[in-house]
């Protein structure tokens, strides 16, 4: 049996990326629970209030992950992004990209992550990616979205670097270029990428893109397997 985990990593990467905008659930930098007790979350409070961004965002953080509350995080966000505190942008992106907490407003969500990516923060970038290849929110930009891609890569977003892999190999967004997928998958796995190495070794399973190598797609399946990715576990059974 041929292995699938490649196509229904694309199929995940495509249908998630308008719903959840998984580089943001897997990269926030959320206040860990059980460090920002409740006393902790008064002083954010407070020193937010006094217009402190970095306090706005870490309320904000408290309360859409710790408490559930979205609807309440948003202007905390708000008030964060509004004095250029750049990840609180791409926080209230996602809310408005997800509809979480308010209506969903894609255009919106898109100026905010150029906001968040006008502020160096990474995430962003990675988000405005996805929204230029697939025009959401904003008009297709195919150039535009893979150098955010790039950017957010070589900025060490393995998430980023692993989707400019799966978009060469698919060819969903750009011509075809397995070879050129190939060596951004290998980078994302090299990185620590469990779903990358699985896609790598997918590919050196049929030999797209790279020579075939059984002993090189195994080893890759057990290292992918290692990391966590259940579909790989599959393939060395």
């Amino acid at each position: 049996m041929l292995p699938l985990i490649l196509p229904e990593c694309i199929q995940h990467l495509h249908l998630t990326r308008a719903n959840s905008h998984r580089k943001l659930l897997a990269a926030l930098f959320i206040v860990s629970a059980g460090s920002c007790i409740a006393s902790e979350q008064d002083k954010f409070e407070s020193q937010c209030a006094k217009g402190a961004p970095e306090a706005c965002y870490k309320a904000g953080t408290y309360l859409e992950y710790e408490v559930g509350d979205a609807v309440s995080a948003l202007p905390r966000y708000s008030m964060a992004c509004d004095r250029n505190y750049a990840r609180a942008c791409t926080n209230l992106g996602a809310l408005y990209g997800r509809g979480v907490g308010t209506l969903p407003d894609y255009q919106k969500a898109a100026a905010l992550y150029r906001k968040g990516c006008d502020g160096n923060d990474m995430l962003a970038c990675a988000n405005l990616g996805d929204f230029l290849l697939r025009g959401i929110g904003v008009p297709v930009d195919t150039a535009a979205g893979l150098a955010l891609y790039r950017k957010s890569c070589g900025a060490g977003d393995i998430v980023a670097c692993r989707d400019l892999g799966i978009v060469y190999v698919m060819g969903k967004d750009v011509a075809a270029n397995a070879a050129l997928g190939a060596t951004w998958l290998q980078k994302a796995c090299d990185s620590g990428s469990a779903q990358a190495c699985g896609d790598l070794a997918y590919l050196y399973h049929l030999g797209t893109g790279v020579r075939k190598d059984s002993a090189t797609a195994r080893r890759l399946y057990e290292a992918s397997c290692r990391g966590g990715y259940k579909q790989a576990c599959q393939m060395v059974r």
